[in-house]
């Protein structure tokens, strides 16, 4: 009579076994890997558009600050000339 399973067999299944665990273990890593790697990109995404929403800002307040140095200096010439 054979056996349903002789050791051949079960070593085989055995090193099946420990593969797929492997491959579990860095497709679980890997999974991980991009999931941080998206949140560093929505990040940064987000801190760009804040640093562009904050160089408007800078450059309208700029602006009227010019406008307003640039208007004080026009009246101070306008009655001198």
């Amino acid at each position: 009579m054979s056996r349903p399973y002789s050791s051949g067999q079960t070593g085989i299944a055995v090193l099946a076994l420990i593969i797929a665990l492997v491959a579990l273990g860095i497709s679980a890593y890997t999974y991980f890997q991009v999931t941080q790697r998206v949140d560093l990109q929505t990040q940064l995404t987000r801190m760009q558009d804040l640093v562009e929403r904050g160089r408007q800002e800078i450059g309208d307040a700029l602006r009227r600050l010019e406008e307003q140095v640039r208007g004080s200096q026009s009246k101070e010439l306008s009655p001198r000339q």
